[in-house]
């Protein structure tokens, strides 16, 4: 018996609307709510000084 399939479907990125596979926590200030972004729309997050990580999302999990 193998190991059940762990894709899952994609989510759209909360500023431009692009699924992607891989997404990311983040948000702009300590009173911002979460977001899950895009690669690129986390490139034009990470700009603004008061940037924080929250972690990464990915569509297929390893295990």
């Amino acid at each position: 018996m193998g190991k059940k399939s762990r894709l899952k479907p994609p989510k759209q990125c909360n500023d431009c609307g692009v699924e992607a596979d891989t997404q990311f926590r983040v948000r702009q200030s300590e009173t911002d709510e979460w977001r899950i972004v895009c690669k690129a729309c986390q490139t034009l997050a990470k700009n603004n000084d008061d940037y924080m990580y929250g972690g990464t999302w990915k569509r297929k999990k390893r295990n």
